[in-house]
């Protein structure tokens, strides 16, 4: 059976589309397709859409002779040429990179989410399969004392100085912002705030 990206090479693999337990669309695809397939499928910068769609994109690449395609390792095998990266803007407020924030899984300072919202927001309305996509925090809305957010708060931005101390080597510092960590953190648990209603 031939791929029914290209019409030419062997089918190796079968992909569908499933909605609600049921397969809607099948496709025999080949291997070079799959690899296109694959880059299209699972691009961060997009929503996970049907795989019909993408299945599509590739035949037109394919029909169009795109010259995003490129060949690799053996001939006649193609796969789609990297993007350049665009370049992104660093924080004003506390300089924290995108890159940053992808090693270390957490941002600097409260406007990093507004700078880097065109990288983060695909990530999450993936993630949460919600549009447009919203970060609420750990606590429910409404839910919260001022009191035990403005703790979670500063203990964040300890945090934040902490790791910096202990990059910068200055572990004074660190030890200091570690014990107010400490203090702060037993505080928090030997006093719960009022973020919960008890019933009558």
């Amino acid at each position: 059976m031939n791929c029914d990206c290209c019409k030419k090479n062997e089918a190796k693999v079968q992909v569908c589309d499933v909605e609600q337990n049921a397969v809607v669309q099948q496709f025999a695809i080949c291997n070079d397709c799959m690899t296109l397939l694959k880059r299209l499928l699972f691009d961060p910068a997009t929503p996970l859409g049907p795989t019909s769609e993408a299945v599509k994109q590739v035949q037109e690449m394919l029909s169009s002779k795109d010259k995003s395609l490129t060949p690799v390792e053996a001939p006649g095998k193609l796969t789609v040429a990297d993007k350049q990266p665009e370049a992104v803007p660093a924080c004003p407020s506390c300089g924290m990179t995108l890159a940053e924030f992808k090693q270390r899984g957490r941002f600097g300072c409260a406007r990093d989410y507004e700078i880097f919202s065109a990288h983060i927001d695909p990530l999450l309305e993936r993630i949460h399969d919600v549009t447009p996509p919203q970060h609420r925090g750990r606590l429910p809305q409404g839910e919260a004392d001022e009191s035990v957010t403005g703790k979670a708060r500063e203990l964040a931005a300890l945090r934040n100085q902490l790791d910096d101390a202990v990059l910068a080597e200055d572990y004074e510092r660190a030890a200091q912002l570690r014990d107010r960590i400490a203090a702060l953190s037993s505080d928090a648990r030997s006093k719960p705030g009022k973020a919960r209603k008890e019933g009558p």
